[in-house]
């Protein structure tokens, strides 16, 4: 597979991982390397080399940096500071590729470092549907029954569930758009949580939902990391058969 030259990821990384449990959700050990670099290691099998952005707490870029060399040493990773907010580190790490050539990349693909499971083929999903629609995210149908919750904390109304869907990561749009809607999130004050919801608010671009079935979960609690090795079991079994 020819690697695609256009793109860039920008590795989310600047979590506190205050839910975990104790120490870093990001260097726990995941199938013999710490999680973070799951995500590293499928983005490199599809990226152009030099187009992986980590954003990564300033007093911890020291052990990002050691863990990648030690680990994936023949991949060439820039890092940058995450901010206060996830709106300011990946804004962070938007001007850090703009800085590498301004016409080099038309694509920004958006990951969390949480997510381990990130595959070559959902990657290669999303970037396709951003090519065409502008933007693109990974996401899944909602299963379960959902129920609102009433002002008096009981029960109220079910939602009707088919038009649902759960937003992940990766979330991928053309890179100047998405570059300026995030210049104009920093300085507005507001709250987001991901990234089409910038381009929402920010830029007129509607998202594409990239559908997928093989579980894609985000690790916040610690019982998340035995649910990914169990998922990359089954995984490698697959594989093996």
């Amino acid at each position: 597979m020819k690697p695609v030259s256009d793109t860039v990821l920008i590795l989310a990384a600047g979590g506190a991982s205050t839910r975990f449990g104790g120490g870093s959700k990001l260097f726990a050990e995941l199938d013999g390397i710490p999680v973070f670099l799951h995500a590293v290691r499928t983005a490199a099998a599809v990226l152009a080399p030099g187009s992986i952005i980590l954003s990564v707490p300033a007093a911890a870029e020291h052990d990002f940096r050691t863990a990648a060399e030690k680990h994936l040493p023949g991949v060439p990773l820039h890092f940058t500071h995450g901010g206060a907010t996830r709106t300011l580190s990946v804004l962070n790490a938007l001007e850090a590729a703009a800085k590498l050539g301004e016409t080099r990349f038309q694509l920004a693909a958006v990951h969390d470092a949480g997510r381990p499971m990130l595959t070559p083929e959902l990657l290669l999903a999303c970037l396709d549907a951003a090519r065409v629609h502008g933007g693109a995210m990974a996401c899944r149908k909602v299963a379960e029954t959902v129920k609102r919750i009433a002002p008096d904390g009981f029960l109220g109304e079910t939602v009707p569930r088919d038009g649902l869907r759960t937003a992940e990561t990766p979330q991928v749009f053309h890179f100047e758009p998405l570059l300026n809607a995030y210049r104009l999130a920093a300085v507005s004050g507001e709250t987001f949580t991901d990234d089409a919801q910038v381009m929402e608010r920010f830029a007129p671009v509607r998202v594409f939902p990239v559908e997928h079935e093989f579980p894609n979960p985000k690790i916040t609690y610690r019982p998340d990391l035995e649910l990914c090795r169990t998922l990359l079991r089954l995984r490698h079994e697959g594989n093996d058969a």
